[in-house]
């Protein structure tokens, strides 16, 4: 008698909202940094600029604290209608000098948020749901990040952050 090899559909499924769900489960943010060119007002307009030239828009900044944050919509019209929400990736890039060993610090931390507005599903009661949830950076930010570092002179990027996860993850997959 041949078996069928093919998994049984309740163990498909729980399997792939296993693998959505293990995403979900940390919305801390990724910092990433390094040392930029000698300068903090300078380190600072810089990441202005690069916020600037990937399409962020800048909601709040200080060049005297030496901080930006931008943000950038990623989500498409249908999703907006169907979940009620707008995705947003946020930068939030702060400059600073190191006393201690005199170099220009540029850090710039991603995360992700989920503004909840009244969608097709999400309309239907008297009240719109509103607020914010952070979740996740997505790749997208990340590589923003990245970016905003590497447009100001930073070659040595650090990071610290959610991205071990995938790591432990695996390991607990492969039975070690």
């Amino acid at each position: 008698m041949r078996q069928n090899a093919t998994p049984s559909a309740p163990f498909r499924l729980g399997t792939l909202l296993a693998a959505l769900a293990v995403p979900a489960c940390s919305a801390a943010p990724i910092s990433f940094f390094g040392v930029a060119p000698p300068g903090r007002a300078d380190a600072y307009q810089c990441a202005v600029a690069q916020l600037n030239i990937l399409g962020y828009t800048i909601e709040d900044g200080n060049s005297d604290a030496g901080f930006v944050r931008g943000r950038k919509q990623t989500s498409g019209l249908g999703l907006q209608i169907v979940t009620g929400n707008t995705y947003h990736d946020v930068l939030v890039a702060t400059a600073f000098d190191n006393p201690a060993t005199g170099e220009t610090n540029l850090r710039v931390v991603a995360s992700r948020v989920a503004d909840h507005d009244v969608g097709l599903v999400g309309g239907l009661g008297d009240e719109p749901e509103q607020g914010e949830d952070r979740i996740a950076p997505s790749d997208t930010g990340r590589a923003d990040a990245q970016a905003v570092l590497q447009g100001c002179g930073v070659s040595n990027i650090n990071s610290a952050g959610r991205q071990q996860e995938p790591l432990v993850l695996q390991g607990a997959v492969d039975g070690a």
